[in-house]
């Protein structure tokens, strides 16, 4: 009764308060510091090997980063969720598009975390939850974004 088809209008994601969403991106840039002090780096020999791996493998573990939300932040189960699919689709936004990633960052520099703006935005904007290969993803239109970050 409630699954998802692709003939279904997809679910809507709501949006979230833009210090909520700060504090998620904040724990998820540190639950990736963590991920990426605990891989060891591979021999030579498993090189190859490792980067066939590393293509297949998303280093995030969805329940363990649902769960460092749910209790850092004290959220619901909805809001937990939305701000998974919200922080995950940011993640991938940002690393696909340098540009936007300038375009988002703040300070001249891009070294200074998001701007007020593009954290505004990123509560705020729709994302668009489709099926594939990997299962239901919800990502961002990077259109909407660029509008967003440059308009005034």
């Amino acid at each position: 009764m409630d699954d998802f088809t692709p003939d279904a209008t997809p679910p809507r994601v709501p949006p979230v308060e833009p210090d909520l969403l700060g504090s998620a991106i904040f724990l998820f840039s540190e639950y990736l510091q963590r991920v990426a002090d605990l891989e060891v780096p591979p021999d030579e020999e498993g090189e190859a090997e490792a980067e066939e791996e590393e293509e297949e493998a998303s280093p995030i573990d969805m329940r363990e980063l649902l769960d460092l939300f749910a209790e850092e932040l004290g959220t619901s189960v909805p809001v937990t969720l939305n701000l998974y699919m919200r922080v995950t689709a940011l993640y991938r936004l940002l690393a696909a598009s340098p540009s936007l990633a300038r375009m988002a960052a703040s300070g001249e520099d891009g070294s200074g975390g998001l701007s007020e703006d593009a954290l505004l935005a990123f509560s705020r904007l729709d994302l668009h939850v489709s099926r594939n290969d990997g299962g239901i993803v919800a990502e961002f239109d990077p259109r909407a974004l660029r509008d967003a970050l440059t308009s005034e």
